[in-house]
C-alpha cells in the first residue's frame, strides 16, 4: 500500500505524515485518504519522491524487500579547505574537486535542513574532542548559541574553529585545549577586521 511506504519515509526523517504532506503542498487530510486506500496521481507521487530525494520506483517499492538505507540517498559536499584549530589559516575557500578526499557525504535529511560544507582541521587547539586531521561538517549560518562550536572568518579569509563566548564588549573564541588562551575581539575589531561567524559545527568525523 502506498501509505505504508510513505509513512516509512516519514518515520526515517522523524516527521509525521501530516507534517510532510503539508510541507510538500498537500492538504492535512491527504495522508488519511492514502491510508484508506486512495492512490495519489503520478504527478503527486513524483512530488513526494522528489521531497525524499528518491525515485518513484524506490518510493513505491515493497519495504520488506528494499532496505531503508537504499531509500535514503545522501548528498556529497566539498571539503573546501583546511581550517586551523590553533591559529587562523588562509585560503579557507580552497577546494580541489578532482581529489576524492575532497568530498564528504551527508544524509538526505540533513541536506534538506540547510546548506552545508566540510572543513578539515589542522592543529590541536580543539583536542581532544576535535583532533588534527578530523573533518567537521558545518551548517552555514551567521550566528550560533553561547558555547557552541563555530567556524569563524577573520579578515575575510582566515578561518578558525572555536567555541563561542559572547561578551558585552565583544566576542571570545575559546579552545578545548587549555594550552591555547582565549582570543578576544572587541566590537570595534568585529566591525573593522571583520570577524564573522559563517557556520555551526554539526558533526565531527574522526580520521585515522
Amino acid at each position: 500500500m502506498f501509505y505504508d511506504s510513505f509513512k516509512r519515509f516519514c518515520d526515517s526523517i522523524g516527521k509525521t505524515p501530516t507534517t510532510v504532506a503539508k510541507e510538500i503542498g498537500f492538504s492535512a487530510n491527504a495522508p488519511y485518504s492514502w491510508k484508506t486506500g486512495k492512490i495519489p496521481s503520478s504527478t503527486s507521487v513524483q512530488r513526494i519522491a522528489d521531497y525524499f530525494h528518491v525515485t518513484t520506483d524506490e518510493l513505491l517499492a515493497d519495504g520488506e524487500h528494499l532496505p531503508l538505507t537504499y531509500h535514503l540517498k545522501g548528498e556529497k559536499i566539498g571539503v573546501v579547505s583546511y581550517v586551523a584549530a590553533g591559529i587562523p589559516l588562509d585560503n579557507i575557500d580552497y577546494f580541489d574537486p578532482d581529489d576524492p578526499d575532497s568530498w564528504e557525504e551527508i544524509t538526505a535529511n540533513m541536506a534538506r535542513n540547510g546548506e552545508y560544507f566540510a572543513l578539515k582541521i589542522k592543529g590541536d587547539s580543539m583536542s581532544p574532542r576535535i583532533r588534527h586531521g578530523d573533518i567537521v561538517i558545518v551548517r552555514k549560518q551567521p550566528t550560533v548559541e553561547e558555547g557552541e562550536t563555530a567556524i569563524v572568518l577573520v579578515n575575510g579569509n582566515e578561518g578558525t574553529c572555536k567555541r563561542i563566548h559572547y561578551r558585552d564588549d565583544g566576542i571570545q573564541l575559546l579552545s578545548n585545549n587549555e594550552e591555547y588562551p582565549p582570543i578576544f575581539y572587541s566590537k570595534e575589531d568585529i566591525a573593522r577586521l571583520p570577524v564573522q561567524i559563517v557556520g555551526k559545527v554539526e558533526e565531527i568525523r574522526g580520521k585515522p
